[in-house]
């Protein structure tokens, strides 16, 4: 078995964390986080990493990148606009964690 490795993000990997981050915010923000959604996110984060270690700040600044998209997103829809918002992009984050291998 390989050992992990700590390495630099390439820019695929990168989106890819940044855009699960961001998905489980969106899915936060519309009250959508269960337990199976939280596990759901962790798999999806483990398969993207695979053996890679990445040092916590880098995985704090792709979460904080997210979080202000989200929550840029969240005050962007006005007064209860963000209804709309989580039936479709919350419920479709919540589906594709709780789809998760």
């Amino acid at each position: 078995m390989a050992s992990p490795v700590q390495a630099t993000l390439d820019a695929p990997t990168r989106e890819a964390l940044q855009e699960a981050y961001y998905e489980v915010e969106v899915a936060s923000y519309c009250g959508l986080v269960s337990e199976a959604v939280a596990a759901g996110f962790q798999r999806q984060v483990q398969r993207i990493l695979g053996a890679t270690v990445v040092p916590q700040e880098t995985l704090d600044s792709i979460r904080g990148k997210a979080w202000q998209a989200a929550h840029w997103e969240w005050q962007n829809r006005g007064l209860g606009g963000f209804r709309g918002w989580c039936r479709t992009e919350g419920r479709a984050a919540e589906e594709r964690f709780l789809a998760e291998p």
